[in-house]
This record gives C-alpha cells, sequence and structure tokens, in this order.
C-alpha cells in the first residue's frame, strides 16, 4: 500500500491529517501537547484537558458509548492528557469521524469545549488538497 501511495504522498497525508486534528483542538478552545510547535508530531496529537477534567474518563466514555479508543497520557501526564492516533491506514472520512467522536465524547463528559472543531479540521481538509 505505500508503494501504491508513494512515500512523499504518505508524508503528506499524515501532515495533512496531523494539522487537522490540531485545528480541531484549538477549534475546541483545547492545548495541544508540545514543547516546540516546530517539532509537532504527524504520528499523534496529545490533547491537554482543563483543570479539573480527567482526561482518562473522558477516553473511558467516548470507548463505551462511540467503541472509539483513544491514547492514554503516560507517566506524568496520565488523567492530564488523551492522545488521538492519525498513522497509518486512515483517510480524510476516516479523520472526520475520529474529531467528530471526540467532539461528541468531550461535550458528553461536561468538558467546556467551543462547538465547531471537528468542523475547523473540514473546513481545513477541505482547501488542502
Amino acid at each position: 500500500m505505500l508503494e501504491e501511495e508513494g512515500l512523499d504522498a504518505v508524508f503528506a497525508r499524515h501532515d495533512r491529517h496531523a494539522e487537522a486534528t490540531r485545528r480541531a483542538v484549538h477549534g475546541w478552545g483545547l492545548e495541544v501537547l508540545c514543547a516546540d510547535e516546530r517539532e509537532h508530531s504527524s504520528s499523534l496529537t496529545a490533547v491537554l484537558m482543563p483543570d479539573g477534567h480527567d482526561a482518562d474518563a473522558v477516553r473511558r466514555l467516548i470507548l463505551e458509548r462511540y467503541d472509539m479508543s483513544l491514547g492514554t497520557g503516560l507517566g506524568r501526564l496520565a488523567g492530564k492528557v488523551f492522545r488521538i492516533g492519525h498513522l497509518g491506514h486512515f483517510n480524510d472520512l476516516m479523520l472526520a469521524g475520529t474529531l467528530s467522536g471526540v467532539e461528541m465524547g468531550l461535550s458528553a463528559a461536561g468538558v467546556p469545549i467551543k462547538e465547531g472543531g471537528a468542523r475547523a479540521a473540514l473546513a481545513y481538509l477541505e482547501g488542502a488538497r
């Protein structure tokens, strides 16, 4: 599959999905956990939860309600972040579903977010072709 798509196209798709995901996170009014913005990951995005909200509780709710698994925060970040993966055999529609599920889950968990993060990602994807 990699040879068929071409490595340059694969890397570009991963970069595009990462940027779309970051736009969704910022659209929700949340922060991406990254010490240096020049070093953003193209494979996953770590989302920092607001004070008083447990990332693992949000992950559990999303898994139970929407059958979608998100990555956990590791070590000192346990309960403070969750991770959205966007690597591998993944396309724009799959990312749109993932981000919609995250937005629905954050809202259902009572996390104070702005609406429209998933839409911000879609707008980016529509223009990034």
